[in-house]
C-alpha cells in the first residue's frame, strides 16, 4: 500500500517482512501481511520498552509515561525479514492467552492437531485426582473450544495449521468418540474392506500394546484401492470446502509404524510412494474443484523412507513435514552430515525407525527427488523432552542450537509438538525459541540476558547461576531416558548419588533470593519469584526421587514419586497456566519407569 519493496522474499501471504519509520506521533508502522503489520505494532511496542514473558496480562511489562507529550516518543527506523518463514506452535490449549503470547512473539503459525485436540486430559486431571476431580466434558464442547482457538488465530491473521493424525481414518467411519479417537463397536466389514490388511486381517490395528485398541489414529487403510483413496479425497476437499478459515491441512498417515497394508497390491510399492500417489491425486480433484488451500504431507516413521518411484507433481500445492519423533535430544542437528555409504532399505512392517538423527537427515535428503519444494520440520522440545531438564536452561541450549541448524538442511521452519504450559520455572526455553527463529543472529548469551533481566531483575544472574548448579548435580543427560538406556547401569550412579547430596545447599540459595525478591513493583517478576518458589519444592522432590535411582532403589523411588506427584499436584490450579502437571508426571513416569500401577500414561 506504501509502495515499499518486497522483493527479498518470496511470497508475501507466507513470509513476514517488519517496516517501521517513525517520528514523534508519525510515521508508518506497516507489513507484508496483515499479521505482519501486528508484528511490527508488537516490535514498534518493544523499541518503547514494552516486554512479553509469559502469557497473558500477568505476564507483560508496559511501561508507564508521566507525560502525554508524543515528542518523548523515541524514533524508531526498523525494518526486518524474520529468519524462519514458518514458526509454529501446536496450540493444544483451551486458553487464548496462547494464541496471544504467540503473536506477540512473532510466531506466525498456530497448529490445532487431531480433528478435536486433546483437551480432556486438562478437564479429566488423569495424574491429579487425588487434588481434583475429573471433570465432564463432551466432544461438542471441546468443539468449541476449537473454534474460539481458531477466532483467536484468524483475528492475528496467523497461518492456521489443522488435523495431522487420524483424520484419514474418518473417511471411511466416524470415531463414536471424537474426544479420543476411539470407535467403540465392531468395524461393519463395508468398512474393513478398505482398512490396512495386516497378518491377514483387517480392521483395527494398534502399533502398540498399552494403546486402547478402540483408538482409531493408529490405523492405516489400504493405499493401493483406488477407491479407498477416492473416499479419502472426496473426505479432505469436503473438510478443506467446509473450514476455509484453514491455511494448511495437515493430512497424515495413521500415527505408531509398521502398521501398513500388507495386500498384494500395496506390497508393490513402499509407503510413500502410495502416500504421493494419494497426494497427486488429491492436488487434481482439488485443482478441478478450484480449491487452492495448502496441503502438509509428513515424512513420519515409515514415510521417512523416500519414495522410490513416485514424485510431486504439484510442488506449490504442498509442504513437507518433516517429524524425527525418535531423536536424542542430547545431540543437535550435524553439520555437515557424516558420510553413510548406504542407507537401510525399507521392509514393509520390519523396518525400525532411523538410528540416529543425522541418519533421518539423510533420508530427508532423499525427498528432495521427489519434493524440492517448502519443507518444515515437526519438532518435540516442548513435549516430553522440556520435563527432563528442571532448569530450562540445558534445553534452551539445546533449541537454540537446533533453531539455528534448520536453515542448513533446506526446512523452511518448525512446528512445535506438546504442551503451551512450557514455561516452569521460566519461559526462558521457549522464548529463546521464538527469538532464535525472529532472527539467528542473536547470540544465546543475548537472549537469555534480554529474559532473564526482565523476569529477575539487576540480580537475574545469580538465578542463572544458581540453575546451571541444579543441572550439574542433575543433568538432562542423566534424567532423560534415551540417555539412561546408553548406560551400562542405567540411573545407578554412585557418582550421581553424591552430587545429589549438595541439592539442599543449592536450594538454600534459590530460597534466599526468593525472600528477598518475593515482591515487586512489577507484576511480572512477582509471578516469575512465586513460580522459582514452587520450583525449590518440585526440585526438592524430584532429588529425592531421583537419589533413590541413583541407590538403586527402585521401588522406594516409585513410591516417592507417587507421593511428589499428588503433593506437587495441590498447586495444579495455581501453576496451570505454566506448568502441565499432567504431562511433566506422565513424561517422567514414562521415561524413569516410576509407575507403580501396571499401566503407562501415554500423551
Amino acid at each position: 500500500d506504501f509502495g515499499l519493496d518486497t522483493s527479498d522474499v518470496e511470497d508475501t501471504d507466507l513470509d513476514d517482512i517488519i517496516y517501521i519509520d517513525t517520528k514523534a506521533n508519525t510515521g508508518i508502522i506497516a507489513g507484508s501481511n496483515p499479521r505482519s503489520v501486528l508484528f511490527a505494532v508488537y516490535e514498534y511496542l518493544k523499541k518503547l520498552g514494552c516486554a512479553f514473558y509469559f502469557p497473558g496480562i500477568d505476564g507483560e511489562y508496559i511501561p508507564v509515561s508521566v507525560t502525554t507529550d508524543a515528542t518523548d516518543l523515541v524514533d524508531v527506523k526498523h525494518r526486518f525479514v524474520p529468519t524462519t518463514r514458518y514458526r509454529g506452535q501446536s496450540v493444544m490449549t483451551h486458553d487464548a492467552d496462547y494464541v496471544d503470547f504467540l503473536a506477540k512473539l512473532c510466531m506466525n503459525t498456530a497448529m490445532i492437531e487431531f480433528k478435536l485436540p486433546g483437551m480432556p486430559s486438562h478437564y479429566s486431571h488423569a495424574l491429579n485426582t487425588e487434588n481434583y476431580p475429573s471433570e465432564p466434558i463432551t466432544s461438542e464442547e471441546i468443539l468449541q473450544v476449537k473454534r474460539r482457538i481458531e477466532t483467536e488465530v484468524a483475528k492475528r491473521g496467523m497461518q492456521f495449521h489443522d488435523i495431522g493424525h487420524g483424520f484419514i481414518f474418518n473417511a471411511f467411519i466416524n470415531a463414536s468418540n471424537f474426544a479420543s479417537n476411539t470407535y467403540d463397536k465392531p468395524v461393519p466389514e463395508d468398512v474393513a474392506k478398505y482398512l490396512a490388511k495386516i497378518n491377514g486381517r483387517r480392521g483395527l490395528h494398534q502399533t502398540y500394546d498399552y494403546i486402547d485398541p478402540r483408538r482409531t489414529s493408529f490405523t492405516n487403510f489400504c493405499m493401493s484401492n483406488p477407491e479407498a483413496r477416492k473416499k479419502v479425497i472426496d473426505y479432505v476437499c469436503e473438510y478443506s470446502e467446509t473450514h476455509p478459515n484453514i491455511t494448511h491441512l495437515h493430512v497424515w498417515l495413521a500415527d505408531g509404524h509398521n502398521n501398513y497394508c500388507e495386500c498384494e497390491n500395496c506390497v508393490k510399492l513402499n509407503p510413500s510412494d502410495w502416500y504421493v500417489t494419494l497426494m497427486n491425486e488429491l492436488d487434481e480433484e482439488m485443482t478441478r474443484r478450484g480449491n487452492d488451500m495448502k496441503i502438509v504431507f509428513i515424512s513420519y516413521v515409515d514415510t521417512i523412507w523416500a519414495p522410490l518411484q513416485e514424485k510431486i507433481n504439484n510442488t506449490k500445492r504442498f509442504a513437507l513435514l518433516f517429524a524425527p519423533i525418535f531423536r536424542n535430544m542430547s545431540e543437535t542437528y550435524p553439520n555437515p552430515l557424516p558420510e553413510i555409504k548406504e542407507l537401510p532399505k525399507y521392509e514393509i512392517n520390519k523396518s525400525d525407525n532411523p538410528r540416529s538423527l543425522y541418519e533421518a537427515l539423510l533420508h530427508l535428503k532423499e525427498w528432495n527427488s521427489a519434493f524440492p519444494d517448502d519443507k518444515i520440520v515437526f519438532e518435540y522440545h516442548f513435549w516430553r523432552h522440556m520435563t527432563y531438564d528442571f532448569t530450562g536452561i540445558e534445553h534452551a541450549r539445546r533449541v537454540y542450537e537446533d533453531a539455528r541448524a534448520f536453515e542448513d538442511f533446506n526446512l523452511s521452519g518448525v512446528i512445535e509438538c506438546g504442551s503451551p504450559c512450557a514455561f516452569f520455572p521460566t519461559a526462558l526455553a521457549y522464548y529463546v525459541y521464538a527469538r532464535t527463529l525472529y532472527n539467528k543472529n542473536l547470540s544465546f548469551d543475548e537472549i537469555v540476558e534480554e529474559y532473564l533481566s526482565g523476569i529477575f531483575g539487576e540480580e537475574w544472574r545469580k538465578v542463572y547461576d544458581i540453575f546451571k548448579k541444579i543441572n550439574a548435580i542433575l543433568p538432562f543427560d542423566y534424567v532423560t531416558s534415551s540417555s539412561a538406556k546408553r548406560r551400562p547401569n542405567g540411573y545407578v550412579s554412585k557418582e550421581r548419588a553424591e552430587a545429589l547430596l549438595g541439592m539442599d545447599a543449592v536450594l538454600a540459595e534459590e530460597k534466599a533470593f526468593v525472600e528477598e525478591h518475593y515482591n515487586s513493583d512489577r507484576r511480572v517478576r512477582t509471578v516469575a519469584i512465586r513460580l522459582l518458589e514452587k520450583h525449590i519444592e518440585f526440585v526438592t522432590l524430584m532429588s529425592e526421587v531421583f537419589l533413590a535411582k541413583a541407590k538403586g532403589e527402585n521401588e522406594k523411588a516409585q513410591n516417592l514419586f507417587g507421593e511428589a506427584r499428588i503433593k506437587f499436584g495441590r498447586h495444579e490450579p495455581v501453576i496451570g497456566k505454566y506448568f502441565n502437571h499432567g504431562q511433566y508426571f506422565a513424561a517422567l513416569a514414562l521415561c524413569a519407569k516410576l509407575v507403580t500401577e501396571d499401566r503407562i500414561f501415554v500423551l
